[in-house]
């Protein structure tokens, strides 16, 4: 339950509340087209993550990062246009000019929402994974931890759209600037994260301290997120609580009143909605993830010919098995070993080119990055690619694994 707690808010809440402020903003610029406009670019991302979302489950054809590329690369260049559209749209007469900023609109709805909507596609079929009936327990447990946090994403996103329909739309258009400029930073990270990943670039020593203050700080971008919103809502709420009660007569002043306490529920519900928020992203975090410490390594030699044997009967069981070599300065080469299949084994370090030496632990049938939860598809581990174990080459001779000792050292500075 916890998992996908925290895994559909992680995924789900920085999108959903740029897209909350977003439609707002749309709603305040062009109130004419602003349903279509908001409907339109969502069928649009919708369908783009459809298609992703059955060739992953169903071809070995779509591969998430150069998906992700394919959407965050054109979000990244049409945000500073998107801003700008923002703020020039009203004074513009122009039937072209019109049509473009409604296509930007549509553009910047449907990219969101592509970028989200994979993966609340994808994650129901992980439920069932290692289980041997649906029927239990645990797989309903999965599906509420899954519909709780959809639900506290929506309902908080729908009220932060409530609150800024109250308020003035040049406040409203600040915050969504800022809001999208923010959005923009953290998938410029995320690009140079693949970017490195898949060695389309050589990565700088300034990179790699970034993408990994970022993982190591996963709710970075999420507090951001809940700090503006929350802003919204005291604003919201100071504005309800010190506007004059002026009106013509009786009922026009309960009108107000009437309104004026909708505003302070709204406010609350945004409040409530970030708390849960907050605290699933940080205490649920933790007593998830508190359990979870590296096996220790096992202690590896090399022999007299100067190589590392281990016999295939100790890594046939289709565990995860964790070795450590002691690398000629000390250091401990942590290597990992899981038996694929009948004839192939996946052998890797205990790090990858994003998560550093955090390590991978077993689940059931699953192997886990320890720092990033992300599930390891067993078949690739010992190809590179995402956060897959750093490979390591390996021979089988007479019925042993066999390592050579200058494949650790090589690598021995990734767990200094």
């Amino acid at each position: 339950m916890l998992q996908y707690l925290i895994n559909i808010t992680d995924n789900t809440f920085v999108p959903a509340m740029i897209m909350a402020l977003l439609s707002a903003t749309i709603v305040k610029s062009i109130p004419n087209y602003s349903k279509k406009i908001i409907l339109f670019g969502f069928i649009v991302g919708f369908i783009a993550a459809l298609i992703y979302a059955v060739l992953k489950r169903n071809t070995g054809f779509a591969v998430r990062e150069f998906y992700d590329l394919g959407v965050i690369i054109p979000w990244v260049i049409i945000a500073i246009p998107l801003i700008i559209v923002i703020y020039l749209q009203k004074s513009t007469h122009s039937r072209t000019a019109k049509f473009f900023f409604i296509l930007l609109f549509v553009l910047s709805i449907g990219l969101i929402s592509a970028q989200f909507l994979p993966n609340l596609m994808l994650y129901p079929f992980e439920f069932a994974v290692g289980m041997d009936s649906i029927f239990n327990h645990d797989y309903l447990f999965k599906w509420v931890g899954y519909g709780i946090a959809l639900l506290v994403v929506l309902l908080t996103g729908l009220f932060v759209y409530r609150t800024c329909g109250r308020l003035s739309a040049q406040f409203v258009f600040v915050i969504t600037s800022l809001s999208i400029v923010i959005f923009t930073l953290q998938n410029s990270i995320n690009i140079l994260q693949i970017l490195i990943v898949r060695r389309f670039i050589s990565s700088q020593p300034w990179m790699m301290k970034l993408v990994i203050f970022i993982l190591g700080h996963v709710n970075f971008f999420t507090f951001i997120f809940i700090a503006i919103v929350l802003f919204l809502a005291i604003v919201l709420y100071v504005k309800s609580k010190t506007i004059s009660l002026v009106g013509s007569n009786p009922a026009q002043i309960r009108k107000l009143k009437a309104q004026l306490r909708s505003d302070r529920r709204c406010a609350l519900m945004i409040m409530a909605g970030t708390a849960i928020t907050a605290y699933t992203v940080t205490r649920a975090r933790y007593i998830f993830e508190k359990g979870v410490e590296l096996t220790p390594a096992e202690p590896v030699t090399p022999n007299a010919d100067n190589l590392i044997v281990i016999p295939l009967d100790k890594v046939n069981d289709g565990n995860l098995h964790r070795y450590g070599y002691q690398a000629t300065d000390g250091t401990l080469v942590r290597f990992i070993v899981i038996k694929k299949s009948e004839n192939a084994y996946g052998v890797g370090f205990d790090a990858c080119d994003i998560c550093g030496a955090s390590g991978y632990y077993q689940r059931g049938d699953q192997v886990v990055c320890i720092l990033c939860d992300v599930v390891m598809n067993i078949a690739t581990i010992g190809f590179s690619g995402g956060c897959n174990p750093v490979p390591l080459k390996y021979e089988i001779i007479d019925g042993n694994m066999v390592i050579r000792p200058a494949n650790l050292e090589a690598e021995k500075s990734r767990f200094k």
